[in-house]
């Protein structure tokens, strides 16, 4: 297998995990608010800022997907001190789903659990990519 016939199988594989995580967080905006539903959500935010960046990156190890996925999510939040993601928020009401709505400074749990799902995801989706790509070699 090539490099780059891997990487595109990693990247499919992110993408998957990534639609699943968005439904899961999609999901956690219905039932009422709970400081549980919130660090649930602040984790699936984390992950998927993270899956995003392994779509980009496929090669980059798991540690630094992570450590991208805290870095962003917590500049975000930390933005919201300014007011800006208010006011973008303010014109574009579906924007509070990646920008939030306040600072909460227990978001950085959150964040920080996030990181540590993506620990296990990242490796995850790349061998489930790995696995498919093998049995459609074998088929063939």
């Amino acid at each position: 297998m090539s490099r780059t016939t891997g990487e595109s199988r990693a990247r499919l594989g992110f993408a998957a995990t990534a639609v699943l995580v968005l439904l899961a967080g999609l999901g956690l905006q219905l039932p009422g608010r709970t400081v549980a539903i919130d660090l649930a959500g602040s984790a699936l935010y984390a992950c998927l800022v993270g899956l995003v960046v392994a779509i980009v990156w496929p090669r980059l190890p798991a540690w630094a997907i992570a450590a991208a996925a805290f870095g962003v999510a917590a500049a975000v939040e930390l933005l919201q001190l300014t007011g800006l993601p208010a006011r973008i928020v303010e014109a574009v009401p579906p924007a509070r789903l990646v920008f939030g709505s306040s600072f909460d400074p227990l978001d950085f749990l959150g964040y920080a659990l996030g990181g540590l799902l993506l620990l296990a995801l990242v490796p995850l989706a790349r061998a489930v990519a790995a696995r498919r790509g093998e049995t459609r070699s074998s088929a063939a």
